[in-house]
């Protein structure tokens, strides 16, 4: 019998490409997959086969840093400004097609979303699962008040949709009755806390349809190494400059994916041997690599992991220090502290897991872990058999 599938999900990289492989899995068996998302992702997600609703990107332009009561407050009135206009667009689709249950994100709309439909919810997480114990830490009301502007959005959103978060945690939190969690149980560090409604199914990596123009040939048969800090770390210019210093003398080609907020007139002019551009196609870069330094955010270390690429770990905010700190535990990481940055470190942490295979055999058991895990496949056979126990 074909599915009403209505995924809602943060409009950033790290929750969206993680989620792929899954509605690609519902849509080639032939359910309607509905995905509410911001125009960045549209292309991606037809590619695989799901029916686009778009809602304005308020957090492409935004600049937050979450770890001032200000920045956070900005970051909360996005997601519930945002919420707001999901659940327009779930009511209006809602007129017209019954939903079998949403799939949503830890982070956005989610639990209101299935709320307001009263429909089975199930979640999914991006990156590593936290004990609440220490997610309540991040988000300690001393450091949150709402604003003005907060208690107005949530008037609206109770008077128009009858429904309200439990706390501004929510946002960042949702959770379902399955959670379906995008790494395996081997990597996730304290797994035994989390019991059988967390089901591990590993990252997937389907092929995303991208009409970048960015050339592979002058990767091949070259040693290379591939920086990439994310899309949403500002000020990254002097980061590259210093790598630009670090490896002109590399022998071989260092691509540096510079993301779209970068200021190009800031980057020093570098050698022949370097590629810089704002976008890189990820994954096949990282199909050529031999080492990457990356911020550590959850979707670049597991394609590095899923090609075999050793990592130079520099944490910055969010799940980045947890995910550097399991890639160490493991073996299979080389972490430097974002405050002590210089060539020396730099070149010294190449040379260290370019030339030492202990961090390929370690990353080598995360794959093996990863590969174990079933996959989109598996949530798909765990969500049937949920979704029949609940009826």
């Amino acid at each position: 019998m074909m599915m009403n599938i209505l995924m809602v999900n943060f409009p950033a990289e790290g929750h969206v490409n993680p989620t792929l492989g899954i509605a690609k899995a519902f849509a080639e068996r032939g359910d309607n997959v509905h995905y509410i998302t911001t125009e960045k992702f549209k292309e991606r997600l037809e590619g695989v086969g799901a029916i686009v609703h778009l809602h304005t990107d308020l957090l492409r332009k935004a600049s937050i840093n979450h770890f001032t009561p200000s920045g956070l407050n900005t970051f909360i009135n996005i997601h519930i400004q945002t919420s707001l206009d999901i659940l327009e667009i779930t009511k209006q689709l809602s007129e017209t097609i019954n939903f079998d249950f949403v799939f949503y994100d830890k982070f956005g709309a989610g639990e209101l979303v299935r709320d307001y439909l009263h429909i089975p919810g199930i979640s999914s997480s991006a990156s590593f699962l936290m004990p609440k114990e220490e997610f309540k830490n991040i988000l300690s009301s001393d450091l949150f008040q709402p604003d003005e502007n907060v208690e107005r959005l949530l008037d609206q959103m109770m008077e128009k949709f009858d429904v309200l978060p439990k706390n501004m945690l929510q946002f960042m939190n949702n959770s379902g009755d399955l959670n379906i969690v995008y790494t395996s149980r081997y990597f996730q560090p304290g797994n035994e806390l989390f019991g059988e409604e967390y089901v591990f199914i590993g990252p997937s990596f389907p092929q995303r349809k991208t009409t970048v123009h960015f050339s592979l040939e002058g990767l091949k048969d070259k040693k290379v190494l591939y920086i990439s800090m994310g899309t949403v770390l500002d000020h990254v210019e002097q980061f590259f400059n210093t790598c630009i210093d670090a490896f002109s003398d590399f022998e071989g080609k260092v691509v540096i994916a510079a993301g779209e907020k970068s200021d190009f007139t800031k980057i020093k002019q570098a050698p022949e041997n370097f590629i810089i551009s704002p976008y890189v196609p990820q994954l096949e870069v990282l199909n050529q690599s031999d080492v990457i330094i990356t911020h550590g955010g959850m979707n670049s270390v597991n394609e590095a992991i899923h090609y075999s690429v050793p990592l130079v770990v520099i944490p910055h905010d969010k799940d980045q220090p947890m995910v550097a700190q399991r890639l160490t535990e493991l073996g299979a990481g080389y972490r430097l502290s974002k405050d002590n940055i210089n060539v020396h470190f730099l070149k010294d942490a190449v040379n260290e897991v370019l030339s030492n295979s202990e961090y390929k055999e370690a990353i080598q058991k995360i794959k093996d872990s990863f590969q174990a895990c079933g996959g989109p496949e598996k949530a798909i056979r765990v969500i049937d058999s949920f979704l029949k126990n609940s009826i």
